[in-house]
């Protein structure tokens, strides 16, 4: 019989339970539990976990998709329903995909019907882009091929059968290409199936245009390991070939050559007959990446939602089948059904784009390490500015990522459970620190100078708006002079983040969210170059969280006096330089001008080919960039994020900074970095000065350790949600003392904070309110959260989510 892992259920007599098989299916509706269907006797031989099923639901038999989990003999249930097809014949699934889709459900508690879901790309379920070629079999043996060729006297069927005779025992070739060769139609060779000499099937073709992959140049050779590149790929080494669980946290600055690190990691695990996944953070920075592998590597595929369905679901088919050794994308390629895996590679480990904002809220980091663990290979974690989470485990030497242990969540299914090993988890994961102190080729350091706003603007007294400082225009000028490039980063789009009356103090705020609305400037405008003034209306006002999209007011709304425009923005930037510098070609990239891969791949392209001079955007130019020409980086606000309600502001202010001014210096010629703040004691932007990641990181653990903040604790962040405000305080009280319940009773050391409003208390209408659980490793919490969802205390639904692991309390 199969029980359950999930909750216990009540076991029936013997005799009284139904004789099977029977599958355990998990609704891909957000369903939290898991279902027991009779196999029907015309699926018995064809059905197998991992594949995606059709199956009756409810009182009406509504047919709903599901995953098998497993089959078993028996069910607890006398009255079980049938499955009504298999949807599609290929296992979705394979065993240890299952087994961490399992530890997904359990650690970020959601359904395991919606992790699979998730995990799948929509394009595979949809089995969209399936192009279909017609492949020809011998029906018989070459000698009696050949003995018919003699006999035969017609020219046509002689050529034809003089081309089958190509055709070894088991293999195909096309129908098509066969005509083509024997110079006839493909009918006149259709006609031999009749005669039993071929058999003729229609199969799906998942090859891919060569567009699909990133041109290179002419391969070059591998450039020369530095002493620090060669001793980290000597202690890498014996792990990939061991073929052992690791986990590497490669820290390197900016230029060190951690990229040629993975690329020499990943060539002797193929090398090893083995295959590997490499995540980026974003996928504008696919291309680079693809056009780097694909010149070392002849079988590369790509997976990110920027690609098309066809493609998507063509490259996940190679994939499965074995015909790519290297998986590169975007967070959902951690899924990559990558057969007899060696190696899992995270670039820029600490970026936040790797964590999943909506269910399952999974962070694609933490789920490469366990991924890793499951398959027993090394994972390689790659950054100059590594996320504390990840430095805090190399310092303890205990794993982050695959903590925590428990129960299934969700209803139990009776069926098939035993069958289903259940992943366990190591609460002594082995961290490895790995080190490139310096760049490559020895080159230097970009020479990082402080710049204070304050004093530019009341002791200079620059007349106007100036968000280009005095210094930093003139590097500018003397860069574009000598030929060389910059890169100006604002992380803000838009011209101005809020728009406020001097007379009365109003605060033009979004109608639907708690904050304010930020105004975009019109392209018109910018076009016609047009004053401040007359620019003013020809723009719109954007919420940046509701998305909502809003006309300025001609006036205050409250007293009738005239708006000001406050605070700045990428726009406001680029409408000042291209003032200052009317004869210089620059290009503006942030999300509101980069509408998908290709316009980013596009601009990078023409930067690369000196055809702009500056590039200015937000935080999708401070990483992954290497262009030797760029000898000036100008942050043109070092803390604009600094003063955010999130604990891992400073933080986040210090890799961006970091990040984007590694961007210089990368060529022969020096680079320097014009940083400009109005706060120049912050010790973060001290640190970010020095490029000192290890004295930012010692002291930011030492003041998150006084307060109990991650990575010194755990965290669990479950967000609630409602239009009606009395309503969310009932919930988010009932939903707290279900928790403070449950603590006491199991006495757990989980420290429970609130419910207390959330820092931006209304958004597209929703009252928010939070509450936030504290542990010092992860199993207490994963333990409160399935004794409180085995209660049905936190009930999958759009009013409430729970977020494990959160790296943002906005």
């Amino acid at each position: 019989m199969i029980n359950s892992t999930l909750f216990p259920d009540v076991q029936l007599p013997a005799a009284e339970r139904a004789r099977g098989p029977f599958a355990a299916v998990a609704i891909e509706r957000s369903l939290d539990k898991i279902l027991d269907y009779e196999v029907p006797q015309g699926l018995i031989d064809s059905l197998r976990v991992g594949q995606r099923v059709r199956v009756p639901l409810g009182r009406n038999n509504r047919p709903e998709h599901g995953y098998i989990i497993a089959i078993g003999p028996t069910s607890d249930y006398p009255r079980i329903k049938p499955i009504l097809a298999i949807d599609d014949q290929r296992i979705l699934i394979p065993p240890k995909m299952m087994e961490l889709a399992c530890w997904m459900a359990r650690y970020y508690c959601t359904p395991l019907g919606s992790v699979i879901d998730s995990i799948l790309p929509s394009a595979v379920k949809k089995k969209i882009g399936l192009g279909w070629t017609h492949h020809v079999r011998l029906g018989k043996s070459p000698e009696e091929i050949q003995a018919i060729l003699e006999k035969t006297r017609a020219p046509k069927r002689r050529a034809i059968l003089a081309r089958l005779l190509q055709i070894k025992p088991g293999e195909s070739a096309e129908l098509i290409r066969i005509a083509s060769e024997a110079g006839t139609r493909a009918a006149t060779v259709r006609k031999l199936v009749k005669l039993g000499l071929i058999t003729i099937t229609a199969e799906p073709d998942f090859n891919l245009p060569p567009a699909y992959y990133p041109k290179c140049g002419p391969e070059e050779a591998p450039p020369k390991l530095n002493e620090d590149q060669v001793d980290v790929l000597n202690e890498l080494s014996p792990r990939i070939a061991g073929g052992e669980f690791s986990v590497n946290l490669l820290h390197g600055v900016t230029g060190s050559g951690k990229t040629e690190i993975y690329l020499r990691c990943i060539k002797q695990a193929v090398e090893m007959g083995r295959r590997a996944i490499v995540l980026v953070p974003e996928i504008a920075l696919t291309p680079q990446t693809v056009r780097r592998f694909t010149a070392r590597f002849d079988r590369v595929a790509v997976l990110h939602s920027g690609l098309p369905a066809s493609a998507r679901h063509r490259f996940w088919h190679q994939i499965s089948e074995g015909k790519a050794d290297v998986v590169v994308g975007a967070r959902s390629a951690v899924f990559a059904p990558m057969p007899n895996l060696g190696i899992i590679v995270v670039d820029e480990e600490h970026e936040g784009s790797y964590k999943q904002d909506l269910a399952p809220r999974y962070h694609a980091r933490d789920v490469a390490i366990k991924r890793g663990q499951l398959e027993s290979v090394p994972v390689l974690l790659g950054s100059a500015t590594p996320s504390l989470e990840s430095w805090w485990n190399v310092k303890k030497g205990s794993g982050f990522g695959v903590g925590g242990s428990g129960q299934e969540h969700g209803h139990a299914s009776t069926a098939a459970h035993a069958t289903q090993s259940q992943p366990t988890l190591s609460h002594a994961t082995p961290y490895h620190l790995l080190s490139l102190p310096n760049r490559v080729r020895n080159l230097a350091m970009p020479q990082i100078e402080l710049l204070d706003m304050k004093q530019e603007i009341f002791v200079n007294r620059r007349k106007g708006v100036h968000l280009i400082s005095r210094r930093l225009e003139h590097m500018l000028r003397v860069t574009f002079d000598a030929g060389q490039q910059a890169i100006l980063l604002l992380n803000r789009r838009g011209y101005s983040n809020f728009v406020y009356c001097p007379s009365c103090t109003h605060l033009v705020q979004c109608r639907f969210c708690d904050a304010t609305l930020t105004y975009h400037r019109s392209a018109t405008a910018k076009a016609r170059g047009g004053s401040f003034d007359e620019g003013l209306h020809t723009g719109q006002l954007h919420c940046h969280y509701c998305l909502g999209v809003n006309p300025l007011p001609p006036a205050c709304p409250d007293c009738g006096k005239k708006l000001s425009l406050f605070g700045l923005g990428t726009q406001r930037v680029e409408e000042e330089l291209a003032r200052k510098f009317p004869n210089v070609h620059y290009a503006r990239v942030d999300s509101d001008t980069m509408r998908n891969a290709g316009d980013y791949e596009k601009i990078l392209s023409r930067f690369a080919k000196g055809e702009i001079q500056v590039m200015l955007g937000t935080q999708m130019i401070a990483k992954g960039l290497d262009y030797p020409n760029v000898t000036l980086v100008g942050v043109i606000s070092g803390d604009t994020a600094l003063a955010l309600p999130d604990f891992r502001a400073a933080e986040r202010t210090f890799q961006l900074i970091t990040q984007v001014a590694g961007r210089a210096g990368r060529g022969d010629k020096p680079g320097r970095v014009i940083l400009q703040t109005f706060i120049p004691d912050d010790p973060t932007i001290a640190a970010a000065l020095r490029q000192d990641f290890v004295g930012f990181a010692s002291s930011e653990l030492k003041s998150r350790q006084e307060v109990g903040l991650p990575p010194i604790t755990r965290m669990v962040r479950i967000i609630l949600r409602d239009e009606d405000l009395a309503k969310l305080h009932e919930k988010s009280e009932k939903v707290a003392a279900a928790f403070a319940g449950q603590i006491d009773a199991e006495k757990s050391n989980v420290k429970l904070k609130g419910p207390m409003p959330c820092a931006i208390n209304r958004i597209a209408g929703y009252h928010r309110a939070q509450i936030l659980l504290f542990a010092p490793t992860a199993p207490p919490l994963q333990r409160l959260l399935a004794g409180v969802r085995a209660q049905k205390g936190i009930l999958s639904s759009d009013r409430i989510a729970v977020d494990v692991d959160p790296v943002s309390l906005l």
